[in-house]
């Protein structure tokens, strides 16, 4: 990554946890029940604020969760209406401009910017973990760990493998995938608002051109990411990755991922890729033994089903 700036933070900053205010903002195209565990969970996580904008407009949504901390965007035609076309030309982008859009606008003391596939995991209260953070930090990262095949609680995620263990953990694919991640490998930010000229991108906080150096982390804070929960979701969604996603080519470089995950595709093997899924993803006991051995295991409770029940109750279908 680019070498950037370091920028001044408007001082004071706030470092009483009890007055401190988090919260998220998330570009959203996903059925009910996830949207429903996004906000849920980071509900009870204790977000002061939640942002959803629904790429995909269905006001239905928005009124089955309806909850004071939430807002919901309808990304409509009405909503770019008179927005740069740029803006709305990838999902990307568009993820970008909602997320700078909020960031310029909220009177939070801090803003995360993830996917509704992500999860903020943390022992300890964000409000003290935030509230403790240099006040001349403008931001911080999220590391990603990876969820397993874990459709049910405890959920095990993976951390990213150096490359001496990859091949030990993972024999046949480990070598082609960098951290044995079939996802990004690139944390997400929780920025502090009020910094001008800043955009807040999905990876990095950029000032103009540049990305803004000094960030911190968040000690035991990780993001949990539910790319391919099960081989079903990481099929279904192959398709959108190949060809707009996190496997397709960037500027003309070739994307590995994508390229191995479209060789596997193309072999006369019909479970070639669910071979590749099952390897990557599926926790068996003697990868879990391995994961644990390096440090590289980490086992949650999520509680999805009880956390959506107690904010929004039965949900339909």
């Amino acid at each position: 990554m680019a070498r950037g700036p370091i920028l001044p933070v408007p001082q004071p900053v706030e470092t009483d946890p009890a007055k401190l205010r988090w919260g998220i903002v998330s570009t959203v195209k996903a059925p009910l029940r996830k949207v429903a565990e996004f906000i849920a969970f980071h509900l009870d996580l204790g977000a002061n604020r939640i942002h959803i904008h629904l790429d995909a407009p269905d006001p239905a949504i928005a009124e089955r969760l309806a909850h004071p901390k939430v807002r919901f965007t309808q990304c409509d035609d009405g909503y770019w209406q008179g927005k740069p076309n740029r803006a709305r030309s990838t999902h990307q982008m568009r993820q970008v401009f909602n997320a700078t859009r909020m960031y310029r606008i909220t009177q939070l003391d801090w803003l995360a910017h993830i996917d509704a596939d992500e999860f903020i995991l943390t022992s300890t209260p964000m409000t003290e973990l935030l509230a403790a953070v240099d006040p001349n930090c403008t931001h911080v990262a999220l590391q990603p760990v990876e969820m397993m095949d874990c459709p049910t609680d405890p959920r095990h995620f993976k951390r990213f493998a150096s490359g001496d263990l990859r091949g030990d953990i993972y024999p046949t694919f480990g070598t082609h995938i960098a951290g044995g991640f079939i996802s990004t490998e690139s944390p997400k930010i929780i920025a502090r608002p009020g910094l001008a000229d800043v955009r807040l991108g999905i990876h990095a906080l950029r000032h103009f051109s540049d990305f803004v150096m000094g960030g911190g982390s968040l000690p035991g804070v990780e993001l949990g990411h539910a790319h391919a929960p099960d081989f079903a979701t990481f099929e279904r969604h192959m398709t959108y990755r190949l060809v707009k996603g996190s496997y397709h080519d960037r500027e003309g470089r070739a994307n590995p991922k994508g390229r191995l995950i479209r060789a596997l595709m193309d072999d006369r093997d019909p479970d070639a890729l669910r071979r590749f899924h099952t390897e990557m993803c599926v926790p068996t006991p003697e990868r879990l033994d391995l994961l644990a051995a390096h440090d590289m295991l980490r086992t949650e409770r999520l509680d999805l089903d009880a956390k959506v029940a107690r904010f929004f109750g039965k949900l339909e279908g």
